[in-house]
C-alpha cells in the first residue's frame, strides 16, 4: 500500500470534543473542507471521524486510489483507526461524521462494527457522474443497505450551502 498523508486537520481533530467543535453540524463542516484538501491532493474526496461519548476517537479519508482498494473508504478508514486506537474490532455507541452520504460499503462496514449511526454533510445528489458513473445502481444499494439497517444514516445541516458541499468533488475532478 501507498502511505498517503492524511489532510493534517484530519488527525488533530482527534481527542477533540464535540461540543468544542461545534456541535454535529460543526463537525460535519470541518469534514468536507478537510475532503476539499483530500479532493485537491488527488484523492477521493471524502472524509470521517468516530465520535465515541463526545469525543473524537477516530479519523479517515478514501485511500482507494492510493492504495488501489475499492474498500478503502473515508468513512471504512475512520472505523479501521478507532478501533486501531482503542484496540476493540467493535465501536458499540459511536458515531461516525461523513463530509458524504455513505455508500453501502460504509453503512454495511459500520453497522458490522457496531456504530449506531452515521451522520453526513452532502448528500448524494451532489456527487458528480464523473466520480459515480451508476448513480441509479449505487443509490439502489444504498436504499437496499439502509432498508435492513434503518437508522444507520442521517442527514444534518452542516450550515454550508451546495455550493461549499459540491466543492469537494469539484477539487477532486481539477486534478484530473
Amino acid at each position: 500500500m501507498t502511505e498517503i498523508l492524511l489532510p493534517a486537520g484530519l488527525t488533530e481533530l482527534l481527542g477533540a470534543d464535540l461540543s468544542a467543535l461545534d456541535g454535529e453540524a460543526g463537525l460535519l463542516a470541518r469534514t468536507v473542507r478537510l475532503a476539499v484538501e483530500h479532493g485537491t491532493a488527488g484523492q477521493l474526496p471524502f472524509t470521517a471521524a468516530v465520535v465515541r461519548d463526545g469525543t473524537v476517537i477516530g479519523v479517515g479519508a478514501n485511500r482507494a486510489l492510493a492504495d488501489s482498494d475499492p474498500s478503502a473508504h473515508g468513512e471504512v478508514d475512520a472505523i479501521r483507526d478507532a478501533g486501531r486506537r482503542v484496540g476493540l474490532a467493535g465501536l458499540a455507541g459511536t458515531v461516525v461524521y461523513s463530509s458524504c452520504e455513505p455508500c453501502a460499503i460504509c453503512r454495511t462496514v459500520a453497522a458490522a462494527a457496531g456504530v449506531t449511526e452515521i451522520v453526513y454533510a452532502a448528500g448524494r445528489e451532489l456527487v458528480p457522474t464523473d466520480l459515480d458513473p451508476n448513480p441509479d445502481h449505487t443509490g439502489r444499494l444504498m436504499d437496499a443497505v439502509t432498508e435492513l439497517l434503518s437508522g444507520i444514516a442521517r442527514q444534518v445541516d452542516s450550515g454550508l450551502g451546495p455550493d461549499e458541499l459540491a466543492e469537494p468533488f469539484r477539487a477532486f475532478l481539477a486534478t484530473r
